[in-house]
Parts: C-alpha cells; structure tokens; sequence
C-alpha cells in the first residue's frame, strides 16, 4: 500500500491512460484501518479536507464529503426512470451506500450480492455513515458470492439491476464483459433498467464508448449519466445506464417530480433537474454508434 513515510496515501493504480502517469495524493491525518480480505487490499484514514476515506486495492472508492453525490445518481436517475420498481438487484456495493439509497423508494425487496463478506463488516464497522443501517432492513437480503454467478440464476425478475463494481481490474473486469451484461439482460424484466460504473471520461474512447457499444449489442437503449466527484482522481465520471423497452432520454419528468416530492428530504444531491443534467455530454463526448 502506497503510504509513504510523510504519512500520504498517493493513489496510482486507476486503470487506464492515467495508470502510472498521475497520482492523486491524500495526507493521512489519521490510519483507521489497513488490511486485506481474502479478495482485496482496505485502507481507510481521516483526511481533513475529504474526512473518512476508503481506498480498495490503492484506488479512491468513497470520502465522507462527497460519496452521497456517487450514490444518489447511480440510484436515483434509474430508480425513477422506471414506473414502479419493486425488485432491485445490486451487484458489488458492499460499502452499503447504494442499498441506503434504494431503500428510500417503496420496494418490495432488494438483493445483494458481494464476493467480500469481510469487506461489508469492515465498512459497517468504520463507515458507519455510509450504509447507515441499511443492512438490517427486512426489504435487503444479503448474498455473499460471485456477481456474475448470481445474477445467470434469474431470469425476468428484477425490475432495476444496479452494477456498483470496482473498476475493471481484477476480480471485477468479469462484470464490465458482454456475457454479464446478457445475463444482466436476461434477469430483468420486459420494462427492466440496468445501471454500472463505467469509469472517468478521461477514457472516454476506450472503456466508455467501448462499454457502450457493448450494451447496444444487448440493449435497445442505452444512456450515459455524467458526475463529478471531488475526490476522484480526474473527476468527471460516466454511469452508463441500459434498458429493455424504456427509452431513458425520454421518461417523463411530470411523473418523476411528483414521486421526488415523496422523498425529496431523505435526498442532498439528486433532484428532478440534477437528473437532467446528468444527462446532458458536451460535444466531445457524444457516443455514436
């Protein structure tokens, strides 16, 4: 792990053209936990400009100030976009992060699947903030497991289908491959949203528009969603989200309003015109084909 003896943490590791060529650096006001699980390196520190931070295999995940920004448009564009979900699948997320956020629409109930059981204990112990208790909710069952295994057991089932993986390194690069994504196809329903984490713009041309070429092989609609996180490395980042028969560039924001008013208080970041903006690229980012 990358902390040198000035007490930094200098994240290297992201994939893509940064890997080897940036560093993004974080003074580490104080270690609160470094260790491994049986499938990834964990540290996590208190940063005084960040607050709590947590890092999987040397690369950012989250930080105190900003992570509700990550979590609520990888939630809330999709949750909404659908007409009335009530079965949810996420893939990854065992920070609980995205489950706190799912939680909040009127599901009937949420599955979960992580590889890392020691991970989720590991963040309900130190990231309490994040997960917020959400893992004891009667809607959310936890499923300790393979990704990709879990997901080829259904099919038409899920109405919403969240990919909140790590980037494509490692144990993860499984779930960014076309069989996943048909499998993803398959577990959902006739009117079934997908959602995942593709990567930062900076790789635009690579894992972005390749990504995206690999859902429309699969998908009839597929959309990009723009963020931009502080404590990224390079900020701007892309959640690329994929339907069965909704188009996702035109849901209707008269009915996503009023479904917003119901919750509206349990949100800081997402609203009916951040959704729209989301979705708004600048020319140099336009996918075609």
């Amino acid at each position: 792990m990358p902390i040198s003896k000035l007490k930094w943490f200098c994240e290297g590791s992201v994939p893509g053209k940064r890997l080897g060529k940036v560093r993004h650096c974080f003074y580490i006001d104080k270690l609160v936990f470094k260790g491994r699980t049986p499938y990834q390196e964990i540290l996590i520190f208190d940063n005084s400009v960040y607050g709590r931070t947590f890092v999987l295999d040397g690369i950012v995940q989250l930080s105190k100030i900003d992570e509700f920004i990550y979590h609520e448009i990888i939630v809330h564009p999709i949750m909404f976009s659908h007409p009335s979900p009530k079965k949810v699948l996420i893939v990854g997320g065992g920070d609980g992060g995205v489950l706190r956020e799912v939680l909040k629409h009127p599901i009937d109930e949420v599955y979960l699947i992580d590889i890392d059981e020691k991970l989720i204990e590991i963040c309900k112990k130190y990231l309490p903030f994040v997960s917020q208790n959400s893992f004891a909710d009667k809607r959310a069952k936890i499923n300790i497991g393979d990704g990709m295994a879990f997901v080829n057991k259904f099919e038409d089932f899920f109405d919403v289908v969240i990919i909140d993986s790590n980037d494509p390194i490692g144990p993860s690069s499984k779930l960014f491959s076309q069989k996943f994504y048909g499998d993803v196809f398959r577990a959902l329903k006739k009117d079934g949203i997908m959602i995942a984490q593709i990567g930062s713009f900076l790789d635009f041309e690579s894992m972005i528009t390749g990504t995206y070429r690999k859902l429309k092989k699969i998908f009839p609609f597929v959309y990009p969603y723009k963020l931009t996180m502080p404590s990224y490395n390079c900020g701007d980042y892309c959640f690329m989200g994929a339907s069965k028969g909704i188009d996702l560039a035109r849901v209707d924001f008269r009915n996503i309003e009023k479904r917003f008013q119901k919750i509206q208080k349990k949100l800081k970041y997402y609203s009916p015109k951040i959704h729209q903006a989301s979705m708004t690229l600048p020319k140099i980012w336009q996918i075609k084909g």
